[in-house]
Order: structure tokens, then C-alpha cells, then sequence
């Protein structure tokens, strides 16, 4: 069976069952499919004769929130043990952010037999003000299925700092198909960092999806550092009026690592304001692909949305490619978008270089330069020099790029 046996929710086994006709239903992926036109899909370690629910493992862990924070109703476990002790919030939350645009087999697939991860709550009127940590860990593959349900109350505050990790550092081939659905109720504030630094074995297909009421904040920040491959589909839904939304992205490749990244603005009610800014440093042969789209509907008068996209090329075998999309049905709005893809500023080196530093100190101070207009907008001193040490490593990892003279 798909579903487990404890499973005793009648809409939820419904939910599944949908989930897993439609998933029989799609075709397999493929390259003449434009949304894998740039990631060939046999690049993922699963076939369409491959792949079996329920099949590898991962440990989902947090740090306990502070008793008070318990007491006001602060929820932080795993998924499982979730649908145990509070069956009406899961019945009322799991899969209800909508259908994501993209990966819908793959979202299919992971609905069908997902029943581990986590589950964040925070109710109504509650403000946690230090931020909350939690982390998945995969220990065996081939195949896993995460999935994280974060919700925020009215009025309520919740930072947190969610992170993917790998048990060991062996290149086994692990699959990893997650999805993190994220509701923001009315005047509500959440600050998410997803943390991604599987170890170079893993591909990732990644779909989330959050969905603000009237007035809530939101801010995203989705670091991708590991992996062989990560495909994801990350959406946001301004549902509400006055809602307002910051996507901040800090990606570092190397090798020979492909990431694909699709992001949605999609401005539903008047008076909304999104402003992203994904930023990618790429080395040797790795690849990125970045398409974003801003969607305005005709009802989201007076909206305003931002969409920036750079790369910065650190070797001559290194690629990246840009696509910003804009459908907009209204007609008072701004709506802009940027795009920068290129090389090292060779002035910016030499200068370095004639004060005395080498090609891989030079570099490394540019690629910092380079992250720094997306770590100085992140409110958290310790999370943004958890970054600048990660993007400090993974430089001197693999090396200098430029030979020194």
C-alpha cells in the first residue's frame, strides 16, 4: 500500500490515492518538455521503472523550542508524530498550499507516499524571538521523500533556519524528492532559510510553495551549496493585500554540479510587493539555470515586484543561463526585472593583484564582494557569517581558478 496503516484520516488517504493516479497518469519527463529542455531528466539516478515508494531513509531533527514557547502552543517535531498528537491541524494544513506549477509528477509522487519530515506551528498572536532550528539528515538512499509543513498564526513571528544535510561524505547515488508547503496567515512574519548541503552524490528535486494572507511578511532566503543536482520549483503566492515578500538566493557550484531554479511572484490581491534577488558563483564546469516569472492578475492593482538575477563565472567551462519572464493583467503597476551573467572583472583582479595579492585571494575577495549585497540584507548576524564561512570553504575547496603569476 502507499499509505501507511496509521494513517486514519479518510481525506488525507483520499488525497493520496488522487495523488497517486495522477502521478501513473503523467508521462515520464523529457527534453522536448520545455520545463526540462535545460536538465536532462536522465540525469536524475531514477527511472520511470525505478522508482519505489518509501524506499530509502533520513532522520528529521530540531533543536526543542524553550519550554514557554511549548506552553504558548509553539509546535516544532517530526511529521509523524504530528499526525499522532495533533490530527486536526495536519488534516487542516497537509497539502492545502495548492498545485505548484511545475515537477508535477514529481510533486504527485511525493504526495502519494510522503509521511516523514517536519511540522512548525506557531498560533495566533505568538512571537518567537529567536529563531528556531531544524535539519534533515538522509543516512540511506536510493529514494526520499521529505516534507515540511510550516505554519504561521495571525499576528504571529517565526524565524526559521532549516537545513539539508547528508550523514556522511561517500557519493552514493540518494534521490531526494521534497516538498515544503508554507501558509502565513493575516499580519503574520516568517523568516525561512533552506540550507541545502547534500553531500555530491545527491539530486535534489525541491518544490515550495507558500501562500500569504492580508498584510503577512515573508521572507525566503534559499541557500544551494551541495548536491550533484538540484532541480527545484520555489513559489510564492501574494494571496492577500498588502502582503510583502523577500527572496534572497546565495548559490555556489562547482565541479561538475547542475542546479535548475524556477521561481514564482505570483501577485494575487492589491497593494503586494515582492523583490528577489538570486545571486550564483560557478566554477569549473558546473551549470546553472535560472527562469523566474512574475505574475500579476488583473485584480492586484498598485502591486510591486522586483526580480534580479547574477551569476558570476569563475572558469572559462562554467555556464549559466537567464530567463525572466513578466505576465501582468493589471495596468497600475511596477513590474522590473535585471539580469547579469559574466566573468571576474579582470580590473577588479589586477588591482587586487597589484596590492599584493594572489589570483585565489583576489578571487575570493570578489566572490565575497559578490555575495555581499544579498548577506547584508539577511537580519541575522549569525546566519550571515554561517554563509560567508560556507562560500569561504567551498572557494577554497575547489581551488583556485586562475593561475598565479
Amino acid at each position: 500500500m502507499l499509505m501507511t496503516e496509521q494513517e486514519s484520516s479518510p481525506r488525507l488517504r483520499e488525497l493520496r490515492e488522487a495523488a497517486w493516479a495522477r502521478y501513473e497518469a503523467l508521462p515520464w519527463p523529457g527534453r522536448r518538455d520545455e520545463e526540462w529542455r535545460r536538465t536532462d531528466p536522465k540525469l536524475l539516478p531514477v527511472s520511470p521503472a525505478g522508482v519505489k515508494p518509501q524506499e530509502g531513509s533520513f532522520q528529521a531533527g530540531w533543536e526543542a523550542p524553550s519550554p514557554e514557547l511549548i506552553q504558548s502552543g509553539v509546535i516544532l517535531t517530526d511529521l509523524a508524530t504530528a499526525a499522532k498528537q495533533f490530527p486536526d491541524l495536519i488534516e487542516e494544513h497537509l497539502f492545502q498550499t495548492g498545485c505548484p506549477s511545475g515537477l508535477l509528477k514529481f510533486v504527485a509522487l511525493h504526495q502519494a507516499v510522503a509521511h516523514q519530515g517536519l511540522f512548525c506551528h506557531v498560533p495566533d498572536g505568538v512571537r518567537v524571538e529567536l529563531p528556531l532550528r531544524s535539519w534533515i539528515e538522509s543516512a540511506d538512499g536510493p529514494a526520499l521523500f521529505p516534507h515540511v509543513l510550516i505554519v504561521v498564526g495571525q499576528n504571529a513571528e517565526l524565524t526559521l533556519i532549516d537545513d539539508r544535510r547528508s550523514a556522511s561524505d561517500a557519493g552514493e547515488p540518494v534521490f531526494s524528492n521534497e516538498m515544503v508547503e508554507i501558509r502565513v496567515r493575516a499580519g503574520g512574519i516568517l523568516r525561512y532559510v533552506h540550507l541545502q548541503r547534500w553531500n555530491h552524490g545527491t539530486s535534489e528535486l525541491f518544490s515550495q510553495r507558500a501562500i500569504l494572507e492580508k498584510d503577512a511578511q515573508f521572507l525566503n532566503i534559499t541557500v544551494g551549496l551541495g548536491g550533484r543536482l538540484a532541480k527545484a520549483n520555489v513559489e510564492t503566492v501574494l494571496q492577500g493585500p498588502g502582503t510583502r515578500a523577500e527572496l534572497l538566493g546565495i548559490f555556489f557550484e562547482s565541479g561538475t554540479q547542475h542546479f535548475d531554479f524556477h521561481t514564482l511572484q505570483d501577485h494575487q490581491a492589491p497593494n503586494s510587493f515582492s523583490d528577489l534577488l538570486y545571486k550564483s558563483a560557478l566554477a569549473d564546469q558546473a551549470q546553472a539555470i535560472y527562469t523566474g516569472l512574475i505574475r500579476i492578475e488583473k485584480q492586484a492593482q498598485k502591486s510591486n515586484a522586483y526580480q534580479a538575477n547574477r551569476c558570476l563565472l569563475l572558469s572559462q567551462g562554467a555556464k549559466a543561463d537567464s530567463i525572466p519572464m513578466l505576465e501582468i493583467e493589471a495596468d497600475d503597476v511596477r513590474c522590473t526585472h535585471g539580469v547579469a551573467v559574466g566573468p571576474v572583472d579582470e580590473e577588479q583582479a589586477f588591482y587586487l593583484m597589484s596590492r599584493g595579492l594572489s589570483a585565489s585571494e583576489a578571487e575570493r575577495l570578489i566572490v565575497e564582494g559578490f555575495f555581499e549585497q544579498v548577506l547584508k540584507r539577511i537580519p541575522l548576524e549569525s546566519l550571515r557569517e554561517q554563509l560567508a564561512a560556507e562560500i569561504a570553504n567551498r572557494l577554497s575547496n575547489h581551488g583556485s581558478t586562475t593561475k598565479e603569476e
